[in-house]
């Protein structure tokens, strides 16, 4: 799928199932927008041979920057300064890049260890000619779960 999908997916789906007692700003937003799209963008790739080599495409990095998200925000969370990154935050941007790891696995498959062992996991349930369309449903769905009602 394109970094596009990758990047409103999640966004998309934390807005849908947060809780509604809990509130994000919009640079937690943003936030977990990035995290979506940060293996495309860290080690860009056009073709799958290329997505199999890919070191921010497998489980172990996505567990270092889980890590680094959780450390980022105990430091934030022992300054006197208002919190703009949170625990909260920090667990939805690891979520969104393991779901950008689950969906490139069912749109042609991810080496899952790489690159401490190679380990091939996924298959082709969503093609490439979907991957445009998949992105102009997405941001429509962005624009309507973030469009401001005007009383």
């Amino acid at each position: 799928m394109t970094t596009i999908t990758h990047v409103l997916a999640p966004v998309i789906l934390v807005r849908l199932f947060k809780r509604k007692d809990k509130t994000l700003s919009k640079w937690d937003y943003i936030w977990i927008g990035i995290a979506g799209g940060l293996a495309d963008v860290i080690n860009p790739h056009i073709y799958l041979k290329d997505r199999l080599t890919s070191w921010s495409h497998g489980i172990p990095f996505w567990g270092l920057f889980s890590l680094v998200l959780l450390v980022v925000a105990l430091v934030f969370s022992k300054t006197n300064k208002p919190k703009r990154f949170t625990y909260a935050v920090a667990v939805f941007c690891s979520l969104a890049y393991i779901f950008h790891l689950f969906c490139d696995g069912i749109s042609g498959g991810i080496n899952l260890f790489y690159p401490i062992e190679n380990y091939f996991w996924g298959a082709t349930l969503v093609p490439f000619k979907y991957w445009i369309p998949l992105d102009v449903l997405n941001i429509i769905i962005v624009v309507f779960l973030f469009k401001r009602r005007r009383n």
